[in-house]
């Protein structure tokens, strides 16, 4: 009679275990608190899971915009007293025909791991982007944003705009990057109030270069093997120039020992010259290798690795400083500085540098 009863228990306890394995694995991912309605008519509030779905309209025409480029980002963070990242999914779409958007739930999420955030970019050119948590207009929190049934009306762009604003305003994204490599021409003319104007290769001090154009995230997560997310923007030191661009990549949720940030000078020859001789002086541990371009440089102290270069023919310096925890070794920090000097000498070949042209009398260059 025991015998039966402790077989019955013990058959009982491993099927309430199994149907609590079941129940956890299908059980869906647990996420924050949605801070935006489920939809725009509705007080119920949202899930950070989605599904989501919408539609974007020319507020101008309130006629549909296909091929708009839909980005959708989810942040992922781990454990339930300290927490950590644990990285991001990302969904890449477009628009229809009729200017509709879907956007599945996500899934594929450990169970351990918890969604915190959701943000949504529609991107077209001729128009202003739109964001699911600002606004382009004055930055302010995005209020009417819905997961079901959203409307988006983008307005058209116009010339009063800035494109260097928009731009740090859309942020990045591999997807992201491809869709606006057009508008970093325009962003560098307007920095050097040269709005307006066309860029020729050979006017000038030639093609113009912005920091955002020589690092993307795919580059340091390729070598560095990091899995979760990057805020970009330039950095706050000093504001970008026709002479000065900046790139900080800060690491969503953790310390600055994982952040990279990039600075380039285009001062000329002489001044780049001067430029790289003042860093020697002021960085930590210096030592030259000239391992890249003209001259180079390694820097580091116990939390940051730094990587300088000169190209002396393209008046040209760049700092990159890359975090301990993220640039385990100089030889991380350096492949980063040699993936930098290889994109510039893409993007900004020898034969098109030319000397100022001058205007002439009663006329412009």
């Amino acid at each position: 009679m025991c015998s039966r009863s402790s077989s019955y228990q013990k058959n009982l306890a491993l099927a309430v275990l199994s149907a609590a394995v079941l129940a956890a694995a299908c059980a869906p991912p647990s996420a924050r608190p949605a801070p935006f309605r489920i939809r725009p008519d509705s007080t119920e509030m949202g899930s950070l899971l989605g599904p989501f779905s919408g539609r974007v309209m020319d507020a101008a025409t309130s006629t549909p915009v296909a091929g708009a480029l839909v980005y959708a980002t989810w942040t992922i963070e781990r454990g339930s007293g300290l927490q950590a990242a644990a990285g991001y999914r990302e969904h890449v779409g477009s628009t229809d025909t009729a200017g509709a958007y879907r956007i599945p739930v996500l899934a594929a999420v450990p169970s351990k791991d918890r969604v915190t955030s959701f943000s949504l970019l529609i991107y077209k050119r001729g128009f202003v982007a739109y964001r699911s948590d600002r606004r382009f207009s004055d930055l302010g929190p995005r209020l009417d944003f819905a997961q079901r049934a959203n409307q988006v009306l983008l307005e058209r762009w116009n010339d009063e705009l800035s494109h260097a604003r928009h731009l740090r305003f859309v942020g990045g994204g591999s997807a992201v990057s491809v869709l606006t490599q057009w508008e970093l021409a325009e962003a560098a003319a307007e920095l050097d109030g040269r709005k307006g104007v066309e860029l020729r290769p050979g006017r000038g001090l030639g093609p113009y270069l912005v920091a955002a154009q020589l690092l993307t995230e795919a580059d340091i997560k390729t070598r560095t093997r990091y899995d979760g997310t990057f805020e970009t923007g330039p950095l706050a030191d000093e504001p970008d120039t026709s002479t000065y661009s900046s790139q900080h990549y800060k690491a969503m949720g953790r310390a600055e020992s994982w952040d990279v940030a990039l600075r380039m000078w285009r001062p000329g020859p002489e001044g780049a010259q001067e430029r790289y001789d003042e860093l020697l002086t002021q960085l930590p541990s210096i030592e030259e290798k000239d391992s890249i371009a003209t001259r180079s440089f390694i820097s580091g102290e116990r939390d940051l690795r730094g990587i300088g270069f000169l190209d002396a023919p393209r008046g040209l310096v760049v700092l990159l400083t890359c975090g301990a925890n993220l640039c385990a070794s100089v030889d991380d920090a350096t492949a980063l500085a040699e993936i930098i000097h290889n994109r510039i000498v893409q993007l900004y070949p020898l034969q098109t540098v030319a000397p100022r042209i001058e205007a002439p009398p009663g006329g412009k260059p």
